[in-house]
């Protein structure tokens, strides 16, 4: 079996450094939607509950009697703050596809050739 240049072992390093950071990324983004997720279900309940009714919130190891309007501006605001991170995520989860098909496609032109080349 022919010997692997060191610029082809780089790029397989590279290569499976890109497929983590994308499991990494994939995984982020699915937590943060989780979130975003029980964030609109809370938003949801809060609908349904009438001014005049006492709202809770959890605040580290207690629970705390809040004002509705300010637990929805609380929600609506970490809301935004999840979508503007999840949106982050796709982009550089974009990104990172992108430059994966294009190293893959290099491996794969080498790889081949070098397949070919060793089977001759």
């Amino acid at each position: 079996m022919a010997e692997v240049s060191e610029t082809l072992r780089a790029e397989i390093k590279r290569y499976q450094d890109l497929v983590e950071r994308l499991r990494l990324i994939a995984l982020n983004k699915q937590q943060l939607q989780a979130q975003l997720s029980e964030v609109d279900e809370a938003l949801r309940e809060l609908g349904s509950v009438e001014d005049t009714q006492p709202v809770y919130k959890i605040s580290g190891s207690i629970i705390v009697l809040k004002n509705k309007s300010v637990v929805i501006n609380e929600l609506n605001s970490l809301k935004e703050a999840l979508e503007v991170r999840v949106k982050t995520l796709e982009k550089q989860e974009d990104l990172l596809k992108k430059q994966l098909d294009e190293l893959e496609k290099k491996l794969a032109k080498k790889l081949g050739g070098a397949t070919q080349t060793g089977a001759g």
